[in-house]
């Protein structure tokens, strides 16, 4: 029996914990650094609140194609976010740990996880997606206290 792949919103979870797990590490870091993922930050969770309410026409519409490009479309922006960041904390960050990033960013970048997920659009996925965007929030906005 051939194991399922973890869902494309557990991954997105698993990474956003981990970042905001860093936080103490990342408020050490120069202003200008701090500044920059306290943006990158807030970026990822607008666009998480997008993604969020295309999960929900997906939820009463399966299948919405404006709602599928839409999610499809946003998740790639998280992921270019989730590489500035890296790139933001590179030489500040303990290199494994931005290694193990990159690792489960490239993790991400595979298309069929996305569009599994956006098949599957349901509550837990869109619960797992709003933690993701309080993540995010409280980052951006611990890395400017």
């Amino acid at each position: 029996m051939a194991l399922k792949a973890v869902d494309y919103t557990l991954k997105l979870l698993g990474i956003t914990e981990s970042l905001r797990r860093w936080q103490g590490v990342i408020s050490e870091a120069d202003e200008r650094r701090r500044e920059r993922v306290a943006k990158y930050a807030e970026q990822i969770a607008g666009t998480l609140g997008r993604v969020i309410e295309a999960y929900e026409k997906l939820e009463k519409t399966p299948g919405d194609a404006v709602a599928v490009r839409s999610a499809v479309r946003e998740f790639g922006r998280i992921s270019g976010y989730l590489e500035n960041i890296v790139n933001a904390l590179e030489g500040h960050v303990d290199g494994r740990r931005l290694a193990g990033i990159k690792r489960r960013l490239e993790s991400l970048a595979a298309e069929a996880l996305v569009l599994d997920s956006i098949k599957q659009a349901d509550a837990a996925r869109i619960e797992r997606l709003a933690s993701a965007e309080g993540y995010f929030r409280a980052l951006a906005d611990g890395l400017r206290a």
